[in-house]
């Protein structure tokens, strides 16, 4: 038994080939290529967006460094300049306060030495009726 290859079924199953083979392409093989290809954009353009996000995020972060070290430059500087003007001050009111004193010493020197003169006019002028005392002591004896 031989077996011989029929023509027409030869042909039918060529032509149910290839109508499968349109089929699965016009309603599987393209929608999964289509959908894949989607899904690479979609992909493709997420990683081009988080991209763009750390760079923005970089720029971001070195604006905030930039602002962080303005602002620390510039509490420094008024930092410094509050510290010169209230040492200006401080001493400002030291130098006062010892020209005050000094005043007060010279005056209470000035004082002093009036206070010394007149006590030695005193004593003097004390001397004469202490001579007399004495004198009138010396005579009752």
């Amino acid at each position: 038994m031989e077996i011989m290859p029929d023509y027409k079924v030869m042909l039918i199953v060529f032509v149910v080939f290839i109508i499968t083979m349109f089929m699965l392409n016009k309603f599987v093989f393209n929608p999964l290529i289509s959908h894949m290809d989607k899904r690479e954009q979609k992909v493709t353009s997420d990683l081009e967006l988080v991209n763009k996000d750390d760079s923005e995020l970089l720029k971001i972060e070195k604006e905030i460094q930039d602002i962080l070290i303005n602002a620390k430059t510039k509490a420094y500087e008024i930092k410094e300049q509050q510290i010169y003007e209230a040492k200006k001050l401080a001493n400002e009111k030291i130098e006062r306060i010892q020209l005050e004193n000094k005043e007060k010493m010279e005056s209470f020197m000035a004082k002093l030495q009036e206070d010394r003169e007149t006590m030695k006019s005193d004593l003097r002028s004390s001397f004469g009726d202490i001579d007399s005392l004495i004198v009138a002591k010396i005579k009752n004896i």
